[in-house]
């Protein structure tokens, strides 16, 4: 289509990270857009929110027992309390994310972390003090492996097993791509000869923290990029943020966008905290930017398509005005059911940048008929992510600085202490946010949010040494993230997954579950999709010079076959020791059952 005099215009709807990233680039080539959020903040599953104005009579769980630090202060201290959908990691070969993260002058609220650390299972005996948790410091090193090796975590033989398995996958050739694709990572890994017991635990550990997938569901090629781009960039381990993604990102990315605009326009309720970035948006004065015009509805979800029979197109989209973020709180019901959906004409084009559920409702037979890939996203398989915060009275001893993996929990929980890595975290005690990866059995609805809780500081007292005293209840705040699962790599999905465009012309599809080169769910897959989209876009109206998009580096293939091989003989040495040990370990433990 050739450029009008009219700048096109472009509905997305969903302002989470690949919604963001392709406004951001249409907006700079002249574009005007609407941005749809159900959300009153933005940001999606990497967005922050506070509760500051929770009300139980207007639907929402009742508030928790106030605690002591409530008396005098003129109001709980939680209202105040950042809640991210859980904590994130932000990894070198990120490279679109981090153009992103330059431009909009973000970079110096990351601080780089070398180690993943450990805990193993088992109530801290308070009359041993010490150090508890092992650390794997920035793996794929090669500066690092002998520590590694000897780190504790495990014996150095399973350690190397492990590392050799994982060798072996990233130097598969490409050509047996689709092979993989279909393979589990747990099949991959049990077909090396070598590979012991220890060895596939630690497999299953790893992809049920970085997939929210046990290593029998997940996909061997995904875990292959995975593993393939951090090799690549392994130091540090990863960067983390020093505050909460409101902050720390999202302000300085609304503001880069209020500056490229020609004019903003914001449509419906705002979040009332003015430290928020839409509140901060708000209170800019009027955008005379080069770029298009950015509109922004917040509280609206877009709940059905029209699509005109003759053309194919998408004609409308009807939309749901919500009166409160319908994402924070699990188990609440739409407020407002029985009202029609409020009509929008889409006059250009539309890009859903929408998790796989929502996305799957919007699929009618009509839209099926011009567009059959796209009922396949009901195929896709997402999972929970539960997150709590929990705050202490106290300083918890022995906390490590950075991401502590709970060694053997069957929620398969992690934890991140905010109060060491956030630069304006609260001083009087330990904050952790806490994420069990392995939720299934915690998220049907007989469970309460009081159910899950005990659960979850159940588990927790396993490793930590804490009284429930120390806890200040009235801050503890739960997100199940039912309504915002986490798309799983899992084995067999990459055909079923959306590309950027599909058979109605004007309509484009972004989000971290989509096509892309990335293949791994993560914030740089997110970031690629919505580039993606938009390039598309940009392609149809021919305005605008290309978005550029930056694929990771990896080792040549030859080098990383040559390496593979070249130590896949220790491992098979390594392998026969291993299961000598573990046989005599057996015969042992019958002989002499007492110890």
């Amino acid at each position: 289509m050739a450029s009008s005099a009219a700048p096109p215009s472009v509905i997305i709807a969903g302002a989470g990270v690949a919604g963001l990233t392709a406004a951001h680039r249409l907006l700079e080539r002249g574009y005007d857009v609407t941005l749809i959020e159900a959300n009153d903040f933005v940001g999606g599953k990497l967005g922050a929110h506070r509760d500051a104005g929770l009300d139980a009579d207007a639907g929402d769980a009742a508030k928790p027992a106030a605690c002591d630090l409530c008396a005098g202060s003129g109001g709980c201290p939680r209202t105040g309390d950042w809640h991210e959908h859980c904590y994130h990691m932000y990894l070198n070969w990120y490279h679109n994310f981090w153009a992103l993260m330059d431009e909009v002058g973000a970079l110096d609220s990351f601080i780089p972390i070398d180690a993943v650390f450990n805990l193993p299972r088992g109530r801290p005996d308070r009359s041993r003090p010490g150090a508890r948790a092992t650390s794997l410091v920035n793996v794929g090193s090669p500066w690092t492996i002998l520590r590694n090796l000897a780190s504790g975590m495990d014996t150095p033989i399973n350690m190397f097993l492990s590392g050799q398995a994982m060798a072996d996958l990233t130097s598969e050739p490409a050509r047996r791509s689709d092979q993989l694709e279909k393979t589990s990572v747990a099949s991959f890994m049990a077909g090396r000869s070598y590979a012991s017991d220890a060895a596939l635990a630690a497999t299953y550990r790893t992809t049920a923290q970085a997939f929210a997938s046990p290593s029998y569901l997940s996909s061997a090629r995904s875990f292959k990029a995975l593993l393939s781009y951090g090799l690549r960039v392994p130091e540090p381990s990863m960067w983390l943020l020093a505050g909460p993604t409101a902050r720390a990102i999202f302000t300085p990315w609304l503001k880069r966008l209020h500056a490229i605009a020609s004019g903003v326009t914001l449509v419906g309720a705002l979040d009332p905290d003015p430290a928020n970035p839409l509140g901060i948006v708000a209170g800019l004065p009027a955008a005379r930017g080069p770029g298009g015009r950015l509109t922004i509805h917040t509280l609206t979800s877009v709940r059905s398509l029209t699509i005109d029979p003759d053309t194919g197109r998408i004609t409308g989209i009807g939309l749901l005005r919500h009166a409160s973020s319908p994402s924070i709180h699990r188990g609440r019901p739409d407020e407002q059911p029985s009202m029609p959906f409020e009509p929008m004409a889409v006059s250009d084009d539309l890009i859903l940048a929408l998790p796989p559920g929502p996305l799957g409702e919007l699929i009618t037979p009509a839209i099926a008929a011009r567009a059959p890939t796209l009922p396949n996203v009901h195929y896709l398989r997402t999972e929970p992510m539960i997150s709590v915060d929990l705050f202490f009275r106290r300083k918890l001893e022995r906390i490590p600085r950075g991401i502590t993996v709970l060694l053997d929990s069957p929620y398969q929980m992690s934890f991140l202490d905010t109060s060491q890595t956030w630069a304006q975290a609260a001083a009087q005690g330990t904050s952790l946010n806490v994420v069990a990866s392995n939720a299934d059995t915690l998220v049907p609805m007989s469970y309460g949010d009081d159910d899950i809780i005990a659960a979850l500081l159940g588990e927790l007292h396993r490793y930590l040494d804490f009284d429930d005293a120390d806890l200040l209840t009235c801050r503890t705040h739960l997100q199940t993230n039912v309504g915002e699962e986490l798309f799983v790599n899992q084995v067999g999905s990459w055909d079923w997954r959306p590309q950027a465009t599909c058979g109605i012309p004007n309509l484009f599809v972004a989000g971290d579950f989509c096509q892309t080169a990335i293949d791994v769910v993560t914030i740089e897959g997110a970031v690629v999709s919505g580039l993606m989209a938009a390039e598309a876009l940009r392609r149809r109206h021919r305005r605008g010079p290309p978005i550029r998009i930056r694929q990771p580096d990896e080792y040549p293939a030859l080098a990383k076959a040559a390496l593979a091989a070249a130590t896949r003989p220790f491992a098979y040495l390594g392998g026969m020791v291993a299961t000598a040990d573990r046989t005599i370990k057996r015969r042992y433990a019958r002989w002499f059952p007492n110890g």
